[in-house]
């Protein structure tokens, strides 16, 4: 179903009984926020700490920035380039060491010489100090550049963080998607205060917003929310049946299972919006406890 977006109002008539609820979309460009700042703004919004990303390990920033470093250069003589690699050596409690490895290559990809030690970057895990030894100019740049990066994603969150943030919101105001390729979503009236101070936060943020449209209580909106709520379901009955068949990691039937018992929980939210196609609901709402149940029993 086809929804214009520009033309939705909150605009009510003798006929017509409030808000059932509201659109909303996000979006979130690329980033860095100190995790002090971050955590302010969500205090700012009246959202709860909880939501706050974990906090930010040493290591794993480590490794993002030593494997953004790795890139190709072109050399004197023709046809010939240097690829330069990024390779984990060791890792313990105390330190991790990542080797640099230039591998020079022809223009068919024959390997034509290889340094597997240009520069060794080493992350002492105590004091969150870096030290390079390099045999080569450019490795050490690289070396140095990831260094600076370090201390940069160690000490702030990444859009990735925010975007996880946010969809971890939203999943707790019962939202229906009303794309197929996901982006717009529906939220519940009853959810309406906790949209607002999400979209707060998000606009707060840089290169982030977040925007909600009011649906009135129409005929033509009650359909579309019931539409895409049986939409919803069915895609994620058709996730349980795949979960079923044995070819997904463990992990990802744990996911299924959790979404699943999302929408059972969330459907309470919906229950006065389908009032005209309630069986068909209750059937799927059914379908979704037997499955997971099942789910549960092979995990």
């Amino acid at each position: 179903m086809a929804i214009d977006l520009q033309h939705m109002a909150a605009v009510q008539n003798e006929q017509q009984e409030g808000i059932i609820g509201h659109l909303m979309w996000y979006s979130v460009g690329s980033q860095l926020i100190r995790r002090d700042v971050l955590e302010q703004k969500l205090a700012d919004a009246g959202l709860d700490e909880g939501w706050m990303p974990n906090p930010i390990q040493p290591h794993g920033a480590f490794r993002r920035a030593t494997s953004e470093i790795q890139t190709k250069r072109s050399t004197a003589q023709a046809g010939v380039h240097e690829n330069y690699l990024v390779r984990e050596v060791y890792s313990d409690k105390d330190m991790i060491q990542r080797n640099v490895v230039v591998e020079t290559v022809d223009q068919k990809g024959k390997r034509l010489d290889y340094n597997s030690q240009a520069a060794v970057i080493t992350l002492d895990k105590k004091t969150q100090n870096i030290s390079v030894v390099s045999s080569s100019p450019t490795a050490e740049e690289l070396a140095r550049e990831a260094e600076q990066r370090f201390y940069l994603y160690r000490d702030h969150h990444s859009s990735q963080h925010i975007r996880q943030m946010l969809a971890n919101i939203l999943k707790s105001l019962a939202p229906t998607p009303v794309r197929p390729s996901g982006g717009v979503y529906f939220v519940p009236a009853s959810h309406e205060d906790g949209l607002r101070r999400l979209c707060q936060f998000a606009g707060s943020l840089e290169n982030c917003e977040g925007f909600m449209v009011p649906l009135v209580n129409t005929m033509d909106n009650r359909q579309m929310v019931n539409q895409k709520l049986k939409d919803h379901f069915e895609r994620i009955v058709k996730e349980c049946g795949s979960a079923s068949s044995g070819d997904l990691k463990k992990w990802q039937v744990k996911q299924i299972v959790e979404d699943a018992r999302q929408a059972i929980t969330d459907y309470k939210e919906y229950r006065n919006l389908v009032s005209d196609d309630f069986e068909t609901m209750e059937t799927y709402i059914g379908k979704l406890r037997v499955q997971v149940m099942r789910l549960m029993e092979a995990v």
